[in-house]
């Protein structure tokens, strides 16, 4: 499980805007999991394919709400949430700027600034 220090807003034709991390990678919030409270609900070999996101102190923000952000206790170790939503990598994704986990299952979204689900309008 990488860890991340940075997350920030990009805009991205159609979308309206999403959240990476550090390295430019998108991050996706699971529409199983729960915001309030903040709840995970992908364990074991979902967290294969769909990797939290780790934090071990603060997290500098860019273009995202600081008051937005918080963790929530995963095994031991504290996982990234954004309006209470908590936040993972797609393995899928390996390039800086991709979204090829956008719509998976119909349950996976990169997540917005504001912690809404990311729609492709075009």
């Amino acid at each position: 499980m990488a860890m991340t220090t940075m997350v920030m807003a990009k805009a991205v034709k159609g979308t309206g805007g999403i959240v990476t991390d550090d390295k430019g990678m998108t991050l996706y919030r699971y529409g199983r999991d729960q915001a309030h409270p903040s709840k995970w609900t992908c364990a074991g070999s979902c967290t294969r394919t769909w990797m939290p996101v780790i934090v071990e102190g603060p997290v500098q923000t860019s273009g995202v709400e600081e008051s937005l952000l918080g963790t929530v206790h995963r095994n031991g170790m504290k996982q990234l949430t954004l309006a209470g939503w908590p936040l993972y990598r797609y393995a899928g994704d390996t390039k800086a700027g991709q979204m090829n986990g956008q719509g998976k299952d119909k349950e996976w979204y990169a997540i917005t600034p504001s912690g809404r689900n990311s729609v492709i309008t075009g």
